[in-house]
């Protein structure tokens, strides 16, 4: 009897060693890091993240927020930064993870964090114009996604890369035409919309960055009184967010107040140009002549833009885009 109660007693120490679960301060973390990214705050968020790591390098979330980080700013920049953290990083995380499910291979968050490792690498990767790794590499990421949603339906932060997924495989099929049908991707977006929106309502930590999707992608379809709401709501919370202006001027062009929405490309400008984002702060303003109805510019529109040129490092910014910037400014 003794010897059974020890046995009980020393397997139940075994099996709590071994059950990883995302920790109430793993969350309010990760919360609080999405917070910074989504206002585009990355000199905090890359401190933040650091720290973190450092503190927890035995919880293979914490490698993930730090790619995230790295991921976003390159976004946000359209430009890679920091290649050798990023892949260091990340091969020390699926290392991580991947010992830790030897040991717990049906760990439903394990599934979960290491389909957020390989999503944000496949991301990397195709920002880094390496598309048939960062494609077989976002396959991966699907497919343990999946798996990690299918061991527990309730796990919402998993829908958020589920959500973008399927709504940018519905989106590849629509602009692929007659030939989208080759591909077996969803026929409409509704499947990813309805994923990104539990994934707001119910998730522990990814909310915010579903929120901030979700509203870009209500621009696009068409689905203007939802996007107007939420975007009003995100914009309050984060007013420096240049993922949200972007969605803001589209969502000023979709409403037919041009000047409204060229004035939100300026704005964003000017946030990009203070941060040494030249290259796409000039992009915003070329895609909202694109967006215009007009070729050129109204003229006060082309005085707030030549404002602007002082705040432009001509020792930085690319050549072409210098010429780009001087001809969205002339008469």
């Amino acid at each position: 009897m003794k010897k059974t109660i020890t046995f009980i007693i020393f397997l139940y120490i075994i099996l709590s060693a071994q059950n990883y679960e995302i920790s109430d301060n793993a969350k309010s973390s990760a919360l609080k890091l999405n917070d910074l990214l989504v206002n585009c705050e990355f000199e905090k968020a890359y401190k933040l993240s650091d720290e973190l790591l450092k503190k927890n390098e035995n919880d293979p979330l914490f490698y993930y927020l730090c790619l995230a980080a790295i991921g976003l700013k390159s976004v946000d920049f359209d430009e890679i930064f920091d290649r050798e953290k990023f892949d260091k990083i990340y091969l020390k995380g699926i290392e991580k993870v991947d010992f830790m499910l030897q040991n717990e291979p049906q760990n439903c968050d394990l599934l979960m964090i290491k389909g957020f490792l390989l999503s944000s690498s496949a991301a990397f990767m195709l920002l880094d114009a390496k598309y048939a790794s960062g494609a077989r590499t976002g396959v991966k990421a699907l497919d343990a996604l999946k798996i990690a949603h299918a061991c527990d339906t309730t796990n919402y932060d998993a829908e958020y890369y589920l959500g973008f997924f399927a709504y940018a495989q519905a989106e590849l099929r629509r602009r692929l035409g007659p030939l989208g049908v080759f591909t077996g991707f969803p026929k409409n977006s509704d499947e990813g919309i309805k994923s990104l929106e539990k994934c707001v309502k119910k998730a522990r930590f990814m909310n915010r960055a579903a929120e901030m999707v979700l509203v870009d992608i209500y621009v696009r379809e068409n689905k203007l009184e939802k996007a107007e709401k939420e975007l009003a709501a995100l914009l309050k919370k984060y007013p420096e967010s240049r993922f949200l202006l972007w969605t803001k001027m589209r969502y000023g062009f979709a409403k037919k107040d041009e000047i409204a929405a060229l004035n939100t490309a300026i704005f964003a400008a000017k946030l990009y140009f203070r941060d040494g984002g030249f290259h796409n702060g000039i992009m915003i303003l070329e895609e909202a002549r694109k967006m215009s109805s007009s070729r050129k510019f109204p003229v006060e529109i082309r005085r707030k833009i030549a404002e602007l040129q002082s705040k432009i490092d001509k020792k930085k910014a690319r050549s072409s885009d210098l010429k780009i910037f001087d001809s969205l400014i002339k008469e």
